[in-house]
């Protein structure tokens, strides 16, 4: 008797089939009962199987927790901006400079010289700070994460680049932090696409806007990104409770065995139908 414990894969087959093959041992409705069970179960544990390799990996990446005001990019995150309309291309900032705030002394952004309030803004200060942005006064929480539009509308940008092929989600929620009343819209994009927004209005928690969507298929070098729009002097939107998770994705060799435990099942099948067909 040939014995097949070369691979997982192998070892994998021989189960599969075991239970698709019917028992020479019973006889009429029985044993289509039991053929028809053996069927069900090998299905079930099949999918058990090729599902089990898309669980969750250990990779969770969060813009808040993980900023930096030192580099850019910054692993998988960058730091930028995107002319209107959104979905043009993607310009990293130069360099991140201080912000005067109160009680200060300064707060950190990732900004352009020559967009003045365009940016992201980061609290890395143990305390609240008040941040005066043109006629608007704004209120970072301590390690809070911010986004303002520029003097044409342009939009701030913090962008996820895929390290891995993998199966992610993204999620993250905006809040207007401007005390008169933030105005702005939050999106989501997948490779620089638009697929997702909701309109953030007022101030403080009462204004939290959630956005959400995933499984979403990335290649590695693949995109995810968060982006604000709204005019620059009342969009300033704090993005908190943010993250994008990463599973991986299930190995070819798993829809190779699910298609080969079907296989029996389209065989049996195509036989039944003959000899019905036989019959008539």
């Amino acid at each position: 008797m040939k014995t097949y414990c070369k691979t997982q894969l192998d070892s994998y087959s021989v189960t599969a089939f075991w239970l698709l093959n019917p028992a020479t041992s019973i006889s009429g409705r029985d044993r289509n009962r039991r053929f028809r069970a053996r069927n069900i179960t090998a299905v079930g544990v099949l999918l058990g199987l090729m599902l089990g390799t898309a669980q969750p990996a250990s990779a969770q990446y969060d813009p808040v927790a993980q900023f930096s005001l030192i580099n850019n990019p910054n692993g998988v995150w960058t730091y930028g901006w995107e002319p209107v309309p959104l979905g043009s291309p993607f310009i990293p900032f130069p360099g991140a400079v201080p912000v005067p705030a109160t009680p200060g002394p300064v707060i950190g952004a990732w900004q352009s010289p020559a967009f003045g309030v365009l940016g992201i803004y980061y609290n890395q200060t143990a305390v609240s700070q008040s941040v005066t942005i043109g006629t608007e006064i704004t209120q970072f929480d301590p390690g809070m994460l911010a986004m303002n539009t520029g003097p044409n509308d342009e939009n701030p940008v913090v962008l996820f680049t895929a390290p891995v092929n993998g199966i992610y989600t993204i999620q993250g929620t905006f809040e207007g932090i401007d005390i008169g009343g933030t105005v702005s819209t939050a999106y989501l994009l997948e490779n620089n696409v638009p697929f997702m927004s909701v309109s953030v209005a007022g101030f403080g928690p009462g204004s939290d806007k959630t956005l959400a969507s995933g499984p979403i298929l990335l290649g590695a070098g693949q995109t995810l990104a968060y982006a604000v729009a709204g005019s620059p002097f009342d969009s300033m939107t704090a993005l908190i409770d943010a993250q994008v998770s990463a599973a991986a994705v299930p190995e070819p060799s798993t829809y190779a065995l699910l298609g080969l435990a079907l296989l029996p099942l389209a065989v049996r099948g195509g036989l039944a139908r003959k000899r019905r067909a036989a019959i008539a």
